[in-house]
């Protein structure tokens, strides 16, 4: 009995740990942009983007599910700061017209 606690405490941690930040519908219809962009675009936001697994993939994930959530279709990664496993993107959300 105490073998199968021991077993599911352990299987909950590690799906703990692997839990991941996917795109929101509003994510994924945000544009990364290489430049900052001109004035075809004002900024709606500054963002934090975070993740305490050890991905920046996954901290670029979170700002962009923030992002689209403010109303942004763009963003532009500004900087990235790791401290051993945990990342935050600081970033910068625009509404661009298209």
């Amino acid at each position: 009995m105490l073998n199968k606690i021991l077993f599911c405490s352990l299987m909950l941690l590690i799906s703990c740990g692997a839990s991941k930040i996917k795109l929101s519908s509003d994510g994924e219809k945000v544009e990364i942009l290489s430049r900052k962009p001109g004035k075809e675009c004002s900024v709606l936001a500054k963002i934090i983007g975070k993740n305490e697994g050890g991905s920046i993939d996954l901290a670029q994930n979170h700002a962009r599910n923030l992002a689209g959530n403010k109303g942004a279709n763009a963003i532009y990664f500004d900087e990235e700061v790791s401290n051993g496993n945990s990342y935050k993107i600081h970033s910068i959300g625009y509404a661009c017209k298209n």
